[in-house]
């Protein structure tokens, strides 16, 4: 009796596994497949300016979570969202470096529990702001838009928003 439970359960196995294989296959998947493909690899090439007020991913409006994942999974891949614009709604933070005698500009967010943040390294379109001059107050709220960009320095690479601006809500 045991053999044949085994044999039975190896059989339904292999069935299975072979009707999502030839499911998947099918002709019509594949045209969604490359439609998809076609219409993504369009959304990456076009960085056409955008008028006031509009970017491509508005972090502002989501939820704590959401806009936690989403910088995170920006600093995990940057290249997809290279030249995307950003709105996003943080605490400010600057911090100055003596070995490069640069400051670093950020804009912090939390999770919903508060216990993880992200930060999104900030460079001013005004560089007089970027000398750390009329800069938001250390822990302020603000709301910036910017351009995603990477740079290198040293070995490393970093992401940041470029030519970003304080935005009104």
């Amino acid at each position: 009796m045991r053999k044949i439970i085994v044999t039975l359960s190896c059989i339904l196995l292999v069935g299975c596994g072979g009707v999502k294989k030839t499911d998947v296959g099918s002709s019509a998947d594949t045209n969604n497949i490359e439609s998809n493909a076609q219409t993504a690899g369009t959304d990456v090439k076009s960085e056409e300016p955008k008028a006031d007020g509009q970017v491509d991913y508005d972090l502002s409006s989501m939820g704590p979570d959401m806009v936690y994942a989403t910088i995170y999974q920006m600093m995990i891949d940057p290249k997809s969202y290279v030249g995307k614009s950003f709105k996003v709604t943080g605490n400010y933070y600057s911090s100055y470096s003596k070995e490069n005698d640069q400051y670093y500009h950020f804009c912090m967010v939390k999770d919903a529990a508060a216990c993880c943040a992200q930060g999104l390294e900030l460079l001013w379109a005004d560089e007089s702001m970027n000398k750390h001059e009329n800069c938001p107050d250390e822990e302020a709220l603000v709301t910036v838009e910017g351009v995603f960009e990477t740079y290198e320095e040293g070995q490393n690479t970093y992401g940041r928003l470029k030519d970003v601006r304080l935005v009104n809500q």
